[in-house]
C-alpha cells in the first residue's frame, strides 16, 4: 500500500511539475507577446514623429524664407531697431548697413552747414564731412538737399548772393532728404550716419542741448591740412606756401557768397602781412571733447584740403569711391532708361542758362569733340542732358546724323513717385548724371560741376585702387604732380 501511495505521489508530482512548466511557459510567451506589441507601437510612434519633425522643419524653413524676402513694415510712426526695441525716429542711426536705435546722448557727432548753390556744391561739403567724420571717429549728421531751382528763385527774389543764408531760408517741404539721393546704408558701412530731414533752423534748435564746437574757416582765405608741419620741415612748408600762392585768390577776388567767417576775414584784411592761415585737422579737431563739431556758414564747401600723409590720402579716396553712391531709387530709374535706350550710345551735357560761360559756347564745341572720338562710327544714338528748353538749338546735331534723346522721352522711367514738385528737377538731374556716366562716349560742359561729377562717376565704374587726381576729390596729396603744376 505504501508503495502504491509513493508511486501515486510520484506520478502526481511529475504531472504537477509538467503543468507548472507549461503554465510558466505560457505566461512568458504572453509577456513576450505584450512586449512585442509595445515595441511595434513605439516604432510606429517614432516613425510618425519623424514625419512630424520633418513637416515642422519644412514649415520653419518656409516661414523664415518668406519673412526674409518680405519683411514686415510697421505703419506705426515709431520704428524698430535690430534688437526689436521701440525706437523714436530721432534716435535712429545707420550703423554697418542697418538702422539701429542709439540714444543721442551717448554719441559724438560731426555736422555742417550746407552751402548755397546746386547739388554739386552741397555734395563737396558733404563728402568733406564724410572724410572728417571718419578721421575723427564721429557719427555724421547729414542734411537734406536744397533744390537748385528753389535757391535760384530765392536769390532773384531777395537779390542776394547764393550763400548758405539762402539754404537756411528753405522750409522742410522744399527740401529733399539726403537718403533719397545718397545710399546712406552703404555709407554707414564706413561711418555711423544720422539723417536730419527738416530745416537747418530746426536742426540747430533740436541739438541745442549738446555742447557745440563751432568751426568756421574760409577755404579761399587759408588752407586745411592733415597736420601742421613743424618749423624744421622746410620742404613741407615750401609745398604748402607754393600751393596757397597758386590756388588761393586775392582777398578782393573772393566772391560775395564765399565771404564767410567774417571775423577771420576781417582779421586777415587788417593783418595781411602775416601770411595766409593754415588749419590742422589733427591739431585743431582731434582732441575736441564737445558733443558736436559743427562747421558753420557753409565752410566745408572747400575744394582742396591738402594732406601730407600719402597713405591717408589713398584711404580717403577709397572711402569716397567705395561708399558714396546714389540711392537705390536713382540707380533703378537710370537703369530703366539704359535698358530702353540700349548700348552703345553717346551722351553730352549742355549747360546753357545759368552760368557765365554758357552762352559763349556754340554747338561746334560738342560736335567737334564727338567727331574726334569718332562717336558716329559707333552709334547714332545721342542722349542730351541739358537745361536748354528750346530744342531747335540742337538741330545741328540732327543734321550731323545723330538721333537725339532727352529726359522727356523717358517720362515713364524718370518721373519720380511721391516727390515734392520743388525737387523733381533736381532728382531728374541726378538720374541724368548716372545715365551720362554710362555712355560709351561723353562730352560735357567743362565749366560745370555737373559735368565734373559725371566724369567722376565714369571713373568710379572702373576704379579699383589708387590716387584720384583733381578735381575728382577735394582731398589732395601735397606731393602730387597736380600740386607741383599749380
Amino acid at each position: 500500500m505504501n508503495r502504491d501511495l509513493v508511486h501515486s505521489l510520484n506520478q502526481n508530482t511529475n504531472r504537477y511539475f509538467t503543468a507548472w512548466v507549461i503554465t510558466y511557459f505560457l505566461i512568458v510567451m504572453r509577456k513576450l507577446k505584450f512586449i512585442l506589441k509595445v515595441y511595434r507601437f513605439v516604432m510606429v510612434i517614432l516613425q510618425r514623429r519623424k514625419v512630424l519633425l520633418c513637416f515642422v522643419l519644412v514649415c520653419l524653413i518656409l516661414i523664415s524664407t518668406i519673412t526674409m524676402k518680405f519683411p514686415y513694415k510697421s505703419p506705426h510712426p515709431w520704428n524698430r531697431s535690430e534688437n526689436d526695441t521701440v525706437c523714436l525716429d530721432e534716435d535712429i542711426v545707420y550703423i554697418a548697413g542697418r538702422l539701429k536705435c542709439q540714444n543721442s546722448q551717448s554719441l559724438k557727432y560731426l555736422s555742417y552747414q550746407p552751402p548755397g548753390g546746386g547739388w554739386n556744391n552741397q555734395r563737396v561739403a558733404f563728402e568733406n564731412a564724410v572724410v572728417l567724420a571718419k578721421l575723427l571717429n564721429r557719427t555724421l549728421i547729414v542734411h537734406p538737399l536744397a533744390p537748385h531751382q528753389e535757391i535760384l528763385q530765392l536769390k532773384r527774389r531777395r537779390r542776394i548772393s547764393a550763400g548758405y543764408e539762402i539754404y537756411n531760408m528753405l522750409p522742410k517741404d522744399k527740401l529733399l532728404p539726403l537718403s533719397r539721393v545718397i545710399d546712406l546704408k552703404l555709407l554707414s558701412k564706413l561711418i555711423p550716419v544720422k539723417e536730419f530731414t527738416s530745416s537747418h533752423a530746426e536742426f540747430q534748435n533740436k541739438y541745442n542741448h549738446l555742447r557745440w564746437a563751432r568751426i568756421c574757416h574760409n577755404g579761399l582765405l587759408g588752407t586745411w591740412v592733415d597736420v601742421i608741419p613743424k618749423e624744421e620741415h622746410k620742404e613741407k612748408w615750401r609745398l604748402l606756401r607754393r600751393h596757397m600762392g597758386h590756388s588761393l585768390p586775392a582777398n578782393k577776388e573772393i566772391p560775395l557768397y564765399r565771404r564767410i567767417c567774417k571775423e577771420e576775414l576781417k582779421h586777415f584784411e587788417t593783418n595781411a602781412t602775416g601770411g595766409r592761415p593754415v588749419w590742422g585737422i589733427v591739431d585743431e579737431l582731434l582732441h575736441k571733447t564737445e558733443d558736436l563739431i559743427y562747421f558753420a556758414e557753409g565752410s566745408l564747401y572747400n575744394r582742396e584740403l591738402l594732406f601730407f600723409d600719402k597713405e591717408t590720402v589713398l584711404n580717403t579716396h577709397e572711402w569716397i569711391m567705395r561708399f558714396i553712391r546714389f540711392a537705390p531709387d536713382i540707380r533703378k530709374r537710370a537703369m530703366a532708361v539704359l535698358e530702353t535706350m540700349e548700348h552703345p550710345f553717346s551722351a553730352i551735357h549742355v549747360r546753357r542758362t545759368d552760368h557765365p560761360s554758357s552762352f559763349q559756347m556754340k554747338q561746334d564745341f560738342w560736335l567737334s569733340h564727338l567727331k574726334v572720338r569718332e562717336a558716329l562710327n559707333l552709334t547714332k544714338t545721342l542722349y542730351v542732358a541739358t537745361d536748354e528748353r528750346n530744342k531747335t538749338w540742337f538741330q545741328p546735331f540732327r543734321d550731323a546724323g545723330y538721333n537725339l534723346f532727352f529726359a522727356e522721352d523717358f517720362d515713364d522711367q524718370l518721373q519720380p513717385q511721391s516727390i515734392k514738385n520743388a525737387v523733381v528737377q533736381d532728382m531728374l538731374g541726378l538720374c541724368e548724371q548716372l545715365i551720362c556716366a554710362h555712355a560709351d562716349h561723353f562730352v560735357g560742359s567743362y565749366y560745370s560741376t555737373f559735368t565734373m561729377y559725371i566724369k567722376r562717376l565714369r571713373k568710379q565704374f572702373t576704379w579699383t585702387k589708387g590716387m584720384l587726381r583733381k578735381p575728382y576729390s577735394s582731398i589732395v596729396w601735397a606731393g602730387s604732380r597736380d600740386v607741383e603744376k599749380e
